[in-house]
């Protein structure tokens, strides 16, 4: 009779409840080599080990929206400081937009920005490149250097970069689709926005309200049925930004019963405030696509019941104080903070029964690990994945305090909200990386491409 093998844990998480898309599983969890390496009861000791009896154990949050502002805006938010407030949120994995400056357009660009932005981080990272006018054949040396993903913007928003024709649209869905990149979508009709604005700017409206009647449900529903159909004709793996309105998710819905694929994503902020955070807040709650009426968040809510919205996700959009501060909407900037506070607020839902907590792993980690092709090593705690986790206090009270937030400029709409859950600590690959509300070590984050690229199997029928 042989012996049996020695087991070498780096770390055992013991007593916890590891919580999956489906299922409470009351077990220990154990770490070696950056890995999940075992799950069970009765594991062998290791040289560190954590008490999280009473505690979820949650994998990492996958935030794929998110703004961190380097290159060219870096007095917004960098790197570190975004990456920061992502870690003590317990996020784990951020996707960066590409409308910074200069755009991330070409191969030289991406490769400068991320040149910039290495060593920074805290959690991992991808980074998008833009689908524009112009860069159809950037786009096979973007996938080849690890782009994440492709944005498209078809409104205008933070970076004022031109909106592309549908000519260009079809070359860059085409160029996506053959070099296998997710393509994502700020689904709003450009030119009819513009017209709207020109018109209330002609009556000398510059409110915030001003804003969003510039932005009706119909210049969503237009642009999510006009890419669906460009897409669905050259096959490529479609996901929309930020769905904001009741007419848009309705025309998901019909779009996907016609054989379309496309995934949807609802923001932290369309689904906690509506119109009336205008009254309070002014051109803080500023956004692209701008926060509605309560009858189209009630509609999210519902979507998320019924399985048609995928992922949650923030659209973490740091500016400055003066920026944010400005009385004029047309002059103000879109979006706030959101990558350290989405977690306790998802998880304050949770206590109020709004969702359960398998729906939070399933909309802010697994689906996004799914849709962008890293859930190889992200998103789950199956044994192989990276040992990204988050130990959260399903019952801790807390209270959202912008003197306690480690982005720039910690302005946020949600400041003196009670919470619910708190994350007591985040862990990257089995290292601590935040822990009560701190930062602990060096940046440890690294660049990630997606190593699937076959087509997702949410979003509707293949």
């Amino acid at each position: 009779m042989g012996t049996a093998p020695t087991v070498n844990y780096e770390l055992v998480v013991r007593g916890g409840t590891i919580v999956t898309p489906e299922r409470l599983i009351r077990a220990d969890l154990a770490v070696a080599d950056g890995t999940v390496c075992a799950i069970g009861t009765s594991l062998a000791h290791a040289d560190k080990e954590i008490d999280a009896t009473g505690r979820y154990i949650l994998p990492g949050v996958v935030d794929a929206h998110v703004h961190f502002r380097e290159p060219g805006m870096a007095y917004k938010e960098d790197f570190g400081t975004g990456s920061r407030a992502a870690a003590v949120g317990g996020v784990t994995t951020v996707f960066d937009m590409p409308n910074t400056v200069p755009p991330v357009a070409t191969l030289d660009i991406f490769e400068h920005k991320l040149d910039t932005v290495a060593g920074k981080s805290h959690v991992d990272f991808g980074l998008y490149g833009m689908l524009g006018q112009d860069n159809a054949d950037e786009i096979p040396k973007l996938a080849g250097a690890g782009a994440i993903g492709l944005k498209l913007f078809m409104g205008q928003t933070t970076g004022d970069n031109p909106c592309p024709d549908d000519g260009a649209i079809y070359r860059g869905l085409r160029a996506a689709e053959e070099s296998g990149l997710v393509v994502g979508v700020h689904a709003e009709n450009n030119p009819l926005l513009q017209q709207l604005a020109k018109e209330l700017r002609a009556q000398g409206r510059t409110d915030v309200r001003a804003h969003l009647e510039s932005r009706p449900p119909l210049v969503e529903v237009e642009a999510v049925t006009r890419i669906a159909t460009l897409a669905g004709a050259v096959g490529t793996t479609l996901h929309i930004h930020h769905l904001s309105t009741r007419d848009g998710l309705e025309r998901v819905k019909m779009l996907r019963a016609l054989g379309h694929r496309l995934t949807v994503e609802a923001l932290v902020g369309h689904l906690l405030l509506d119109d009336s955070a205008y009254d309070e807040f002014a051109n803080l709650v500023k956004l692209n696509p701008p926060v509605r009426p309560a009858e189209h968040g009630a509609a999210l809510w519902a979507g998320i019941s019924s399985g048609d919205v995928d992922i949650v996700a923030t659209d973490h959009a740091p500016h400055s104080g003066e920026e944010q501060a400005e009385p004029n909407v047309w002059c103000a900037h879109g979006g706030w903070i959101g990558v350290e506070t989405s977690l306790p607020l998802m998880l304050t839902q949770v206590a109020q029964g709004r969702l359960t907590i398998n729906d939070v792993v399933r909309l802010c980690a697994a689906n996004p690990a799914r849709i962008w092709g890293i859930d190889d090593r992200k998103g789950h705690l199956d044994v192989g994945a990276d040992a990204d986790f988050v130990i959260v206090d399903p019952a801790a009270p807390g209270v959202v305090t912008g003197a306690h937030l480690h982005s720039k400029h910690p302005v946020t709409p949600y400041e003196g909200w009670e919470t619910t859950g708190s994350v007591e600590a985040t862990y990257l690959r089995g290292e601590l990386i935040a822990e009560h509300g701190e930062i602990v070590g060096p940046p440890r984050g690294r660049h990630l491409a997606p190593r699937d690229r076959k087509p997702t199997t949410l979003g509707g029928p293949l």
